[in-house]
């Protein structure tokens, strides 16, 4: 009796510690009962001037390679600096558009509005810096985005500040997602590192929280 106790408490560490090892191994976002999963992130690099997006998965909670962000489904948003993309109109074949819900308190937004979604269309954005001048591209990208990040001038030059508005996403597949840009700047204080906090609905419906 002894013997068969001892074996099942070394069984049952072994189903603990495996439990432990797949929760630190998924990347997949945290789901409440409402089943809204939230999560916080950081991009894992800064992208160059020109055509070079980090695609993200709000309903995987990773980033996501994409080799044509036209046709796939598998992104919800995309970040070129301070630029932003969502999947749909001119940027993807997805349902994505935008919702500016402005400067309120992140939990303080319950639900996901009805209407009044932006969808991509062209936008400008910087090509390279040449000298004292800036060579500007045509691009794709949700203008409502624009100035989520603010550049200010310092003593100690510029700096770059999130404008702190929270924006609702219709994801790829119609789903919704609140969203707060909340940094632009790495563990080592190096700018064009995009972090933001996130809640997204897996279910039905447009509750956020």
């Amino acid at each position: 009796m002894k013997n068969l106790k001892i074996g099942f408490l070394a069984l049952l560490s072994l189903v603990l510690v495996v439990s432990s090892c797949k929760k630190d191994d998924d990347n997949t976002p945290d789901d409440n009962s409402n089943g809204v999963k939230s999560a916080d992130v950081s991009l894992s690099r800064k992208t160059d001037y020109g055509n070079d997006w980090i695609y993200y998965s709000l309903k995987e909670g990773k980033e996501v390679d994409v080799t044509d962000h036209m046709q796939s489904l598998s992104w919800d948003i995309a970040f070129n600096r301070y630029n932003v993309r969502t999947n749909g109109g001119e940027s993807g074949s997805g349902q994505g558009s935008a919702y500016d819900a402005g400067k309120v308190d992140f939990s303080s937004l319950l639900e996901a509005a009805e209407g009044g979604y932006i969808v991509d269309d062209t936008i400008l954005i910087v090509e390279e810096f040449l000298g004292q001048n800036v060579s500007w591209m045509i691009s794709t990208g949700n203008d409502i985005f624009k100035g989520c990040i603010v550049r200010e001038m310092g003593s100690q030059g510029p700096s770059f500040v999130p404008n702190d508005h929270i924006f609702v996403i219709k994801t790829a597949e119609g789903k919704y997602a609140k969203l707060w840009i909340n940094g632009y700047y790495n563990s080592d204080g190096n700018s064009g590192y995009i972090s933001f906090k996130y809640h997204y609905q897996s279910g039905e419906g447009r509750k956020l929280e």
